[in-house]
């Protein structure tokens, strides 16, 4: 069984624009956009942890890994892949800084991106 770790936006999270994270749980359960490499095999969400907010620095996701971490070992869990959040990869500055860095300290495999419905234009079809 995969067991997964979602990195979300701070701030379109705390704007209320994300509202219970609906997009990326809605994609898990259909297994759609990056999701879908889960498709033939039992797979579940068991964290989500915020990146620490554009004014923060590549510490404070780090920071919010190693505390899941710890609050996972309490429950026998632990992550074989964390997912970076479609928020991040779509319209995150510091996205670069932050996914180097959770490569390089997570230990497992980092899969860049979530669902797969952020709309191409605001007003467009």
């Amino acid at each position: 069984m995969k067991k997964i770790v979602l990195v979300k936006c701070q701030m379109i999270s705390n704007q209320n624009l994300d509202p219970g994270d609906a997009k990326c749980l809605v994609a898990f359960m259909r297994r759609e956009g990056e999701f879908a490499r889960y498709k033939d095999e039992d797979a579940h969400i068991i964290g989500i942890v915020d990146c620490g907010g554009c004014e923060g620095n590549k510490n404070r996701v780090l920071t919010s890994l190693a505390l899941l971490k710890l609050q996972l070992a309490a429950l026998n869990e632990k992550p074989d892949v964390i997912h970076i959040g479609t928020c991040i990869m779509k319209f995150c500055k510091r996205k670069d800084d932050l996914i180097a860095a959770i490569k390089e300290k997570a230990g497992i495999e980092v899969v860049e991106g979530a669902h797969p419905y952020a709309p191409p234009t605001i007003f467009g079809s």
